[in-house]
């Protein structure tokens, strides 16, 4: 009889070095704005987390249920339009009551959306979330009255955060909203592993390495494959409101495809099926993007070619370098 002890946590994967690793990064990531103090930077990560939570929820969708979304960017800009419209229309003050507003009118958007999607699979799935992602560009561009078109929306106020009663700065203090976001992105990605690594998780997985075969032994794949969907547009949202307190704007470019196109690019350097390298992805993206946009005004074509390279070179992302590495030494 076997009397070994198994640790839930440590069946996981949670190793006592992975965990110090992991507290050893929050822990840096937590001081870096005291240590430093460089605003420049402060917001050039808080931007890395945000578009970090938005590939991780595109990477819940095409790494783990092999459903690719062209333009998942969308979600992230409904939730942002309306807690802008919501804090600037209605109470410049309720921070929270605005994020809830923002992630339930993007859910309710995005229930519709995937009910359509997922009885299509494959190439007409990606070709909808094209569709249905330019149809919402189009919407916040030509709906001046509301969205203010090409101007964007403007007037953010820059609402306290406040929590049972402590208030824990104001969002426009770059140090305060890099800590909110440090905290809300973490306890998602915790979440979401968790999800990922359950049961539930299971499914998608089995749905992405066969879908008939699934089909086949009594899972209902619609109803999983929506579910991943509102998962993951649920995830987009929430980026979407740490985007709108951050910038204190939000524009059509940031529904565009050229931009849905990016957050792809982000998944794929990072690697598919890994929640992690989804923010390794965006790190990179954006590091490159910024470094290239101060040579050159035709930066798109030089990043272009970086991603070319990097995808050729290293197909399974950030996250298969080694494996690469360990080839690379036998061979």
């Amino acid at each position: 009889m076997n009397n070994t002890t198994t640790i839930p946590g440590i069946q996981k994967g949670y190793y006592p070095l992975k965990i110090l690793i992991i507290i050893l990064l929050l822990l840096g990531l937590g001081l870096f704005p005291f240590i430093s103090g460089n605003r420049f930077y402060i917001s050039l990560i808080t931007e890395m987390m945000i578009y970090g939570l938005l590939a991780m929820s595109l990477d819940v969708l095409l790494g783990y249920t092999g459903a690719l979304s062209f333009m998942h960017n969308a979600y992230l800009g409904i939730s942002a339009y309306v807690v802008g419209l919501f804090l600037i229309h209605i109470s410049p003050t309720s921070l929270w009551l605005a994020c809830f507003t923002g992630i339930i009118f993007t859910s309710l958007v995005a229930l519709p959306v995937g009910w359509v999607q997922v009885r299509t699979g494959g190439l007409a799935f990606a070709l909808l979330t094209l569709a249905f992602g330019m149809m919402f560009h189009t919407i916040v561009w030509k709906w001046y009255g509301v969205t203010g078109g090409d101007d964007g929306l403007m007037g953010m106020p820059n609402p306290d955060i406040s929590l049972f009663g402590w208030n824990l700065g104001n969002t426009g203090n770059p140090v305060t909203i890099y800590l909110f976001t440090l905290i809300i992105v973490t306890i998602c990605f915790f979440l979401t592993r968790r999800i990922i690594n359950s049961p539930f998780g299971a499914v998608l997985e089995a749905i992405r390495e066969n879908e008939d075969r699934a089909s086949f032994v009594g899972i209902n794949v619609r109803m999983y494959k929506l579910l991943g969907w509102m998962l993951a547009c649920i995830l987009a949202s929430i980026a979407g409101a740490l985007f709108i307190l951050y910038k204190g704007y939000i524009g059509p470019s940031t529904m565009s495809a050229f931009a849905g196109a990016g957050v792809l690019m982000m998944v794929l350097l990072g690697g598919l099926g890994s929640l992690w390298g989804a923010f390794v992805g965006a790190a990179m993206f954006i590091y490159i993007q910024d470094y290239i946009s101060t040579m050159s005004e035709h930066w798109e074509i030089y990043l272009g070619l970086v991603v070319i390279f990097l995808v050729l070179f290293l197909p399974t992302g950030f996250v298969g370098l080694g494996e690469h590495l360990k080839r690379f030494r036998k061979g």
